[in-house]
């Protein structure tokens, strides 16, 4: 799982004698998205940032603290827990969450992912067992053109297909899913970095690695001078 560090906010502007309007402004880049339970399950944000005007992380941690310390849940009950935490304190916004680890089946541990989101209150699967792949969330355009069959479209309309080579998540390390990960928010910040839009996404990358007997940050940015 991987996760950057903006938080961007909108401000209302008004200019003497122009219409009012709302303008972006990058407030943080160690803003925190991704956490890890002690119980080896991860949790990553995107969407709404900010709960009643103060960093969601905040509400994530107490979740963490509150609800699952010394009481672990597979990833789908602790997603329902999650979508329930903020219905208990009110909260309904544009907000979504990827909820990941392994769920025990018998003997066997099978991994688990599902996605939570705050504004329909719903907790769906979004793996499906013996396949891999990747799944994302937030602004996902830039990423899309990258892994997605693209074409070109002609002046009169019709369309061209660009070669598509695909990823063949199958055959993928460990190693592999780290620096695909990584791959995947670099080319968002770099992409974005030359576009003529907002910079919602940037700042330090985090990543955890979760296995069936293991859960360990491979990146993660520090408090410090």
């Amino acid at each position: 799982m991987a996760a950057d560090s903006r938080l961007t906010l909108k401000y209302p502007r008004t200019v003497a004698g122009q219409p009012p309007h709302t303008v972006s402004v990058t407030s943080s880049d160690s803003a925190r998205k991704l956490f890890l339970t002690s119980d080896r399950i991860g949790i990553s944000a995107y969407g709404d940032a900010a709960v009643n005007g103060a960093p969601i992380a905040g509400v994530i941690e107490s979740f963490i603290v509150e609800k699952l310390r010394g009481n672990p849940l597979p990833p789908k009950e602790t997603g329902e827990a999650l979508l329930a935490y903020f219905a208990n304190i009110g909260v309904s916004q544009a907000s979504r969450f990827h909820v990941a680890g392994y769920r025990a089946a018998g003997d066997t541990l099978e991994p688990e992912i599902v996605s939570v989101d705050l504004n329909a209150k719903t907790v769906s699967q979004l793996n499906t067992l013996g396949q891999q792949g990747a799944s994302w969330g937030g602004e996902i355009d830039v990423f899309q053109r990258l892994v997605n069959d693209v074409a070109l479209v002609n002046p009169g309309g019709a369309h061209t297909p660009i070669p598509s080579f695909g990823v063949p998540f199958q055959f993928f390390t460990l190693q592999d899913a780290i620096d695909f990960a990584n791959y995947a928010m670099r080319a968002t910040i770099d992409t974005m970095r030359f576009q003529a839009r907002e910079k919602t996404v940037g700042g330090p990358v985090d990543i955890i690695v979760i296995t069936p007997d293991s859960a360990r940050w491979i990146a993660q940015k520090q408090l410090g001078l």
